[in-house]
């Protein structure tokens, strides 16, 4: 190694430590520690890693020393202009596609518009034990399709029968209506 890529090398590892204090003092920017980039300094180490890259070195080991450096600052230097136009312009990339293609009423995605399911009656009566199974047919109908699967029978029909006997009620009748995907029940004497 000759004394002139001593000095190279040693430029070069200031540099990338140079490179690393940048980092740094971007990474205080952007929390807010400090109100100012660190701009000038940014363009001063752009400019001396351009003039150091653009020299030709002998030594391979040199030249794969500034690539290095010059990928390393790259990096960072996209990263750091990238969130500098962020913070002017106030909006991330996600926000200005937004932005730029706003959403109107035909590009969003359109919900499903349940069936029109119209409200049932069914006579039901404590001596008649199949009045409550056509009940419970007509309700699981009336359910949603994810629900159908978990319906207990006997917790559905022994509820009915509980309000039947609290209300002294031997007949009625039970209005069935969907309401913002349940099943709506309201029990009334048979007229």
């Amino acid at each position: 190694m000759t004394p002139g890529e001593e000095n190279i090398e040693v430029l070069i590892h200031e540099m990338g430590r140079r490179v690393e204090d940048l980092k740094l003092k971007y990474n205080l920017f952007f929390s807010g520690e400090t109100r100012v980039p660190p701009e000038k300094e940014r363009e001063e180490l752009e400019n001396r890693i351009r003039n150091l890259m653009s020299r030709g070195h002998k030594s391979p080991r040199v030249n794969l020393l500034i690539q290095n450096l010059g990928s390393n600052f790259s990096l960072y230097n996209n990263l750091w202009l990238k969130r500098l136009n962020e913070l002017e312009t106030g909006m991330s990339p996600g926000q200005r596609k937004k932005a730029a293609y706003p959403e109107t009423e035909e590009s969003k995605p359109q919900k499903p518009v349940p069936p029109e399911i119209k409200p049932i009656e069914v006579n039901i009566s404590l001596n008649h034990e199949d009045t409550f199974e056509l009940f419970f047919e007509n309700y699981a109908h009336m359910c949603p399709p994810k629900m159908q699967k978990s319906l207990d029978k006997d917790k559905i029909i022994n509820s009915v029968k509980a309000k039947l006997i609290t209300e002294n009620m031997v007949d009625a009748q039970v209005n069935l209506s969907l309401k913002n995907g349940k099943v709506k029940i309201k029990i009334k004497p048979v007229q």
